[in-house]
């Protein structure tokens, strides 16, 4: 399943700010190239549940993170959701609807529980790993 990101006010607007300003002055020359480097980096935005992992995708770049790598999938800072895996790695990522990419990633993860051992299609703000005893 795709899940769009969600595009905060702020950084729209200071991407507009930045795209725009030089515009204003004249200095087409800038302009144009930073247009074409924010577009290529930053679009398109999603995160998608794929047979092989999580796959976040921003712009030209695109990383699979496999569903047994994942530890904890939670809030974050301002609204966003932090995907922890690894050892020791994370990525903070923004769904336009929390709710459905955490139900999503609870039937995907199924190494994850959600708080209280909810089953899948409840309403999840935390996933986290499963108990051995839980099993």
């Amino acid at each position: 399943m795709t899940h769009k990101a969600k595009i905060d006010w702020w950084i729209a607007a200071a991407l507009a700010l930045g795209v725009f300003a030089p515009l204003a002055g004249g200095e087409l020359w800038i302009t144009i190239p930073l247009f074409l480097a924010v577009g290529i980096c930053g679009y398109p935005q999603y995160y998608q549940t794929a047979e092989e992992g999580l796959v976040i995708r921003a712009g030209l770049l695109r990383r699979v993170i496999p569903y047994n790598a994942i530890t904890f999938v939670g809030p974050g800072d301002e609204g966003s959701l932090l995907v922890r895996y690894g050892t020791n790695a994370g990525v903070r990522i923004s769904p336009a609807n929390s709710r459905a990419f955490l139900e999503d990633m609870a039937t995907r993860a199924t190494h994850l529980t959600g708080e209280a051992g909810l089953p899948p299609g409840r309403y999840y703000t935390t996933l986290t790993p499963r108990r051995p005893d839980a099993c």
